[in-house]
């Protein structure tokens, strides 16, 4: 198979995988959460932001270009479970999100951070 196309299957994969008996959406969340803490999600869209913006003039190596390949498909799962959770109406509640504190953890400190911005900005008006 050509190597143009493996990218596209790959990121076909999880719109097939979710008619197989064994898919659970809630197990599919849980695995993303698990693998991406928000700090590698931030840090995987800022590789692909910089991919985008140096298109043809940067060359990666072929493990970045296959972890990003990689963290797509992912994101793509999640998405997909996250809105066949929200159209079965499926209780969330018995997830268990392994990076709950460190995620907590980030979401605690961007809330200080603009939380000091607003304050700077409120103060200029």
């Amino acid at each position: 198979m050509k190597a143009i196309y493996e990218d596209l299957l790959h990121l076909d994969r999880p719109f097939y995988e979710i008619h197989e008996d064994s898919y659970d959406p809630l197990k599919c969340i849980e695995s993303f959460w698990g693998n991406y803490p928000l700090a590698t999600i931030r840090e995987n869209l800022y590789a692909l932001d910089l991919k985008c913006k140096t298109l043809g003039t940067t060359s990666e190596s072929k493990l970045e270009a296959v972890q990003q390949s990689l963290f797509l498909a992912d994101v793509l799962r999640a998405l997909i479970a996250c809105f066949l959770t929200h159209s079965r109406q499926i209780d969330t509640d018995q997830i268990k999100l392994s990076t709950l504190e460190a995620n907590m953890k980030e979401i605690r400190l961007t809330k200080k951070i603009n939380d000091f911005f607003q304050s700077i900005n409120q103060s200029k008006t």
